[in-house]
C-alpha cells in the first residue's frame, strides 16, 4: 500500500512506520506519521495566520495595521500556544534548544541573515513551509526551500516542547 502511495504520489505518512523496516534500502525515507500535538499545532497556527493574513509589514509594526517579523511570531505564540516570545528577533533566537533544519517540527522558529546586520523569523508550520511578514507580502506563507530562504537560513529554535499543546 505504501508503495502504490508513493508511486502516484499520494501522502501515506499515516501509513508508514516511524522506523525504517529491515528490507527497505539505506536510501529510502519513511517519513513519520503526524501526531496529534503536530496536527493542533497546526490547527492553531493557521487560525491565528488568517487572522493576520495580508497584515502589511512595517518595521516596529505591532497591530493589524502593520507588523514586523518578530511581533507576528511573538503575537502567534502567545495566541496559539500562551506562549510569551521576546519582542525582538535576537532575543527569540536565544529561546529554546537548537533543532536541525532535516529535522523541524511544527511551531520550530526559523532565522534567516537578510542583510549585514539584520535578522528575519518565521514560524515552521510543516511541509516545508512558514509563516512569517514578509516586506514585500504582508503577513504569508513562504517555500523553506525557495533558494533565496534556503541560502540565508542561519538557525532553527524549537521552543515548544511536546507538552506544550494539549
Amino acid at each position: 500500500m505504501l508503495w502504490l502511495c508513493c508511486l502516484f504520489g499520494f501522502q501515506c505518512t499515516a501509513l508508514a512506520s516511524t522506523s525504517v523496516p529491515h528490507h527497505a534500502s539505506k536510501n529510502t525515507v519513511v517519513k513519520p506519521a503526524k501526531t496529534a500535538a503536530n496536527f493542533k499545532r497546526h490547527k492553531r497556527l493557521m487560525r491565528e495566520y488568517q487572522h493576520w493574513k495580508g497584515t502589511r509589514y512595517r518595521l516596529g509594526g505591532n497591530s493589524h495595521k502593520a507588523i514586523d517579523c518578530s511581533a507576528l511570531t511573538r503575537r502567534l505564540y502567545h495566541d496559539a500556544f500562551a506562549v510569551d516570545l521576546p519582542r525582538t528577533t535576537g532575543g527569540q533566537l536565544s529561546r529554546g534548544k537548537r533543532a536541525k533544519q532535516k529535522t523541524l517540527h511544527i511551531g520550530d522558529l526559523l532565522f534567516f541573515k537578510t542583510g549585514r546586520a539584520q535578522k528575519h523569523v518565521g514560524i515552521y508550520i510543516g511541509e516545508n513551509r512558514f509563516i512569517h511578514a514578509s516586506r514585500r507580502k504582508g503577513v504569508t506563507i513562504s517555500q523553506l526551500s525557495n533558494p533565496y530562504w534556503t541560502n540565508h537560513m542561519i538557525a532553527a529554535r524549537r521552543v515548544l516542547t511536546d507538552t506544550a499543546v494539549r
